[in-house]
């Protein structure tokens, strides 16, 4: 019995994110983009284009089963100043169970000014943007670019994680400059890592 049940928690632990995350992608495919969760290959290349001074934040939206999220915490960044933005509820669960510390800010990536606690807001020195961009029609994309320069430092850029050939975002209609600055064919699907920032 107790076999049975080490088994249980040994193949929660492996597969289970893959298959809560399979699960809710059946259940809502345009807001997760993705069958699989971020690889630990995407997830590293994410962490090294991290920037954030010893007194900022970073927030991550789409927070998923964590992948990002623990890469982030072993490349240095303090849970205390850590928040991952998650809209479905069971991911958000999930979450607050898996990474104790990180504050799940559970809702709409357009509302993050509102949800992130106020002495945080204009000190976020990255965003990483996990959600699928490049699904949503341009006044979506619009509303999430201004909320992500509401809460972040002028002259800084966020990061957005696309598995589509090119850009993520529509940058040049929105006054963005545009740059990938990773690229990992390890993740399934292959995917890239776009830095944007106000011209």
């Amino acid at each position: 019995m107790s076999l049975a049940r080490d088994s249980a928690a040994i193949f929660e632990k492996t597969a289970g994110p893959a298959l809560l995350f399979l699960k809710r992608w059946m259940a809502n495919p345009l807001v997760m983009g993705s069958i699989t969760p971020s690889s630990a290959s995407l997830a590293r290349v994410i962490a090294r284009n991290v920037r954030r001074e010893e007194d900022e934040a970073v927030v991550e939206f789409g927070g998923g089963t964590g992948s990002v999220t623990r890469a982030l915490l072993e490349s240095g960044v303090p849970a205390s100043r850590l928040f991952s933005v998650e809209i479905d509820p069971e991911l958000a669960a999930y979450l607050r169970r898996e990474v104790p510390g990180v504050t799940v800010l559970e809702g709409d990536a357009r509302r993050i000014r509102e949800m992130l606690p106020n002495p945080f807001v204009g000190k976020v020195g990255t965003v990483i943007v996990g959600i699928p961009m490049v699904l949503l029609p341009s006044e979506a994309q619009q509303s999430i670019v201004d909320e992500i320069f509401s809460i972040m430092p002028k002259g800084r850029r966020f990061l957005a994680l696309t598995y589509a050939i090119g850009a993520p975002l529509k940058y040049e209609a929105l006054g963005l400059n545009a740059k990938r600055v990773g690229f990992t064919p390890a993740n399934i699907p292959p995917a890239s890592v776009w830095a944007f920032w106000k011209r």
